[in-house]
């Protein structure tokens, strides 16, 4: 069984692809709607205080989990193209 943070992180990703995949206009304000409605109706052991230190927390694991998944699909790319992501064959810059 998920934890009520696990269960909030599960929405919150949730929320936040549908809503940039639809391109719903005033987003962040629906968002912000839905998270409290999340966290009241199905994560009850998280505070409300406590909600605005867990978006940090996620959105920082996003931007880290961001650079790793670019530098693995560059790898995967390479690996099945065998072309470089990084086409900079210009080694000025290391002089």
């Amino acid at each position: 069984m998920l934890s009520d943070r696990e269960k909030f992180v599960l929405h919150f990703a949730a929320m936040i692809t549908i809503a940039r995949m639809a391109e719903m206009p005033r987003s962040d304000k629906l968002i912000h709607k839905m998270i409290e409605d999340v966290r009241r109706n199905r994560c009850r052991s998280i505070a409300p205080e406590d909600v605005h230190e867990l978006l940090e927390e996620i959105n920082e694991e996003l931007v880290s989990g961001k650079l790793m998944l670019k530098h693995v699909m560059e790898d995967t790319i390479w690996s099945m193209t065998g072309e470089r992501p990084n086409k900079n064959t210009n080694w000025d810059d290391m002089k």
